[in-house]
């Protein structure tokens, strides 16, 4: 896949995302994709990984309903083969508390036949804990 195809895909992954528009996003990746926001699953509510597209829906529309996407600007894509990483800072509103915070975020990719098989995003798994806690609401317990 040339450099601008992927390039391509990632930008209309993320306009799709910042529309909020989860079906969109989901027909991006393939039906085995994985998917994954890094983290310790036993301290962060953020940390997901999923294997099959009924799982990617249902991560995707948490994520979307939790965090908007106000602002992205992409600092860098690296491309080589089939594989992207990208830099980016953002402004993220949490749906849960209303705050509205900066951030910065590194995106894995991975393509194959024009679609997404393999997504891992690296965030501030802290920040985005607490964006996704009420203040009238009990701390997130390990499990």
């Amino acid at each position: 896949m040339e450099r601008t195809m992927i390039e391509r895909t990632i930008k209309d992954a993320y306009a799709a995302r910042k529309r909020g528009d989860v079906d969109s996003i989901v027909k991006m990746f393939t039906d085995d994709a994985h998917f994954q926001l890094a983290g310790a699953y036993v301290t962060s509510p953020v940390a997901v990984e999923t294997m099959s597209s009924g799982d990617l829906k249902a991560a995707l529309t948490a994520l979307v309903a939790t965090f908007e996407w106000l602002e992205q600007d992409i600092q860098s894509i690296l491309v080589e083969g089939d594989k992207a990483a990208v830099h980016w800072r953002g402004k993220i509103r949490s749906t849960v508390t209303g705050e509205v915070v900066d951030t910065e975020l590194v995106d894995l990719f991975e393509l194959k036949d024009g679609r997404i098989s393999s997504f891992v995003e690296f965030c501030d798994t802290a920040l985005a804990a607490r964006l996704m806690q009420a203040d009238d609401a009990p701390p997130v317990a390990a499990s």
